[in-house]
């Protein structure tokens, strides 16, 4: 089984400049099916075991940020699904900090 490793970008609009009380449900998602993710100043990354699974993660934080009270959502989302190797999180950045090191 490959891992498939996604970016999403969740951006609550109409809801003032500090949004993240309105992005802690979708958050939330990950923990409670304990999946792996990365929360970045810019957006959240996580490992899902299927391309159907990084979808359906994807589309149920999209939709739960509804439930906060805010009426438009933009979410985009970016997937990397290589399947002649199985890298996680860590090991796709790996490479690029051990060249740094290097220099």
């Amino acid at each position: 089984m490959m891992t498939v490793v996604v970016e999403l970008n969740i951006i609550p609009l109409g809801k003032g400049i500090s949004v993240s009380k309105f992005l802690v449900p979708a958050l939330k998602v990950f923990e409670k099916r304990g999946v792996k993710h990365e929360i970045t100043p810019m957006c959240t990354t996580f490992e899902a075991e299927s391309i159907e699974e990084a979808f359906d993660l994807a589309r149920v934080a999209h939709e739960v940020v509804f439930s906060v009270g805010v009426k438009r959502v933009v979410t985009t989302v970016k997937v990397d699904d290589r399947r002649d190797i199985e890298r996680s999180l860590e090991e796709k950045v790996e490479p690029l900090k051990e060249k740094i090191r290097e220099i």
